[in-house]
């Protein structure tokens, strides 16, 4: 279940990726360094330069620990409460550990 249609975008690096309890999925921390979100009023997560923020993840993550990227996630909510959940993750060019 959705709370409302919401989305937040922000830019930041990877600072650690860790196996979700229960073996599904992971949490992936993110050390924001600038929020994009595209309409301040839909962004429920509301991430600032500075803040860290972990968002779940099925899929393993394209990117790695100290890469800088680009997300897309969005706040799910339900009965047992809400969830950030990371819908898109880009790696940055020149980001730390590319090849």
């Amino acid at each position: 279940m959705q709370s409302q249609p919401n989305q937040t975008v922000i830019e930041g690096t990877v600072r650690a990726i860790q196996p979700e309890a229960g073996g599904y999925g992971s949490l992936v921390e993110i050390a924001v360094s600038r929020n994009l979100s595209p309409a301040e009023d839909a962004d429920f997560l509301k991430s600032q330069p500075g803040d860290r923020v972990m968002l779940f993840t099925p899929e393993p993550p394209v990117a790695k620990i100290g890469q800088r990227v680009r997300v897309q996630a969005r706040l799910l909510g339900g009965p047992m409460g809400e969830r950030p959940i990371l819908e898109r993750i880009e790696v940055i060019a020149g980001g730390a550990g590319e090849h």
